[in-house]
């Protein structure tokens, strides 16, 4: 780590204000819902068992449940009739109320049941264990959250371990052929973050799993990044480095090297004077 750079988690309300800029400026909720409306149906299709009168979903890292409320309106649609029981489990206390919100608003047409965990993804898994809990899941979905595990193999184990029968484990991270990849491999060493990237599928591999991969093109419109005052360049630049406020803290020598980077071609494109980097995302459903 370098100067007195912090890691963007450590301020809930600024991350959310970086998350928020993030969403505006890129595909990614797009490209998510386009995958929930063209191939998601039919991965639904076979979950749950023969003649349950419910199913059992759980969301890790579910954020302010725009995508879990698209999931959950699938997962109905394919399964009309039977009442939904949804699990949240999602550690920043504002995502949860921004969630509760978005219920009250749009999921009044759903026919589910929520409970609300504000820890995280570990602290469930233990809080489980030490309830000897046995409770099983039709559907779970990971969605950007595996960067911020303590064991990628850990997490994946544990949560594809309460699948019920005919269940699928949906996780939803960026691709090894993103920009991202080589990003945080080259830079990752000097930022102060935790996080890190993983390539899921080789783990599966490793892991023995059987599992369909889906490619989803993304992109991220970096240009106000390079203009110097822009208060939405500001804050994409701290999501893009997981860094509070990178261009004030960072080395000199850092900054240089990170927009030389972010411009080259082989991360990003130009189109109408603009800048674009490479967000491609993998969908992976794994079954049990």
């Amino acid at each position: 780590m370098e100067s007195s750079m912090k890691p963007l988690g450590s301020d809930h309300v600024h991350y959310l204000k970086t998350f928020k800029v993030f969403l505006e400026h890129s595909t990614e909720h797009m490209c998510m819902e386009k995958f929930i409306d063209e191939n998601l149906p039919d991965i639904l299709v076979s979950i749950g068992n023969k003649g349950s009168s419910s199913l059992n979903v759980l969301g890790v890292g579910s954020g302010s449940g725009q995508i879990d409320l698209k999931i959950l309106g699938r997962i109905q649609s394919k399964h009309p009739g039977l009442p939904i029981h949804n699990e949240v489990v999602e550690p920043n206390p504002e995502q949860i109320s921004s969630y509760k919100e978005l219920v009250k608003e749009k999921g009044q047409d759903l026919n589910v049941s929520f409970t609300w965990n504000q820890m995280r993804s570990e602290e469930y898994e233990k809080q489980n264990k030490e309830r000897n809990e046995s409770k099983k899941f039709d559907f779970i979905h990971m969605i950007q959250i595996l960067y911020y595990v303590e064991s990628v193999r850990d997490t994946i184990k544990y949560f594809h371990s309460i699948l019920d029968t005919n269940g699928k484990l949906l996780i939803l991270s960026v691709s090894d052929g993103s920009g991202w990849y080589p990003f945080w491999k080259r830079f990752a060493s000097r930022f102060p973050s935790s996080s890190l990237f993983l390539e899921v599928h080789k783990t599966l591999d490793e892991m023995g799993m059987t599992y369909q991969i889906y490619e989803l093109p993304s992109d991220i419109d970096i240009t106000d990044c390079f203009i110097e005052g822009s208060e939405h360049g500001e804050l994409l630049l701290d999501f893009l480095t997981e860094v509070k406020h990178f261009r004030k803290t960072a080395p000199a020598d850092l900054k240089d090297e990170v927009f030389q980077y972010l411009g080259q071609p082989q991360n990003s494109r130009e189109e109408n004077g603009r800048i674009i980097f490479n967000n491609n995302l993998h969908a992976i459903v794994i079954d049990n």
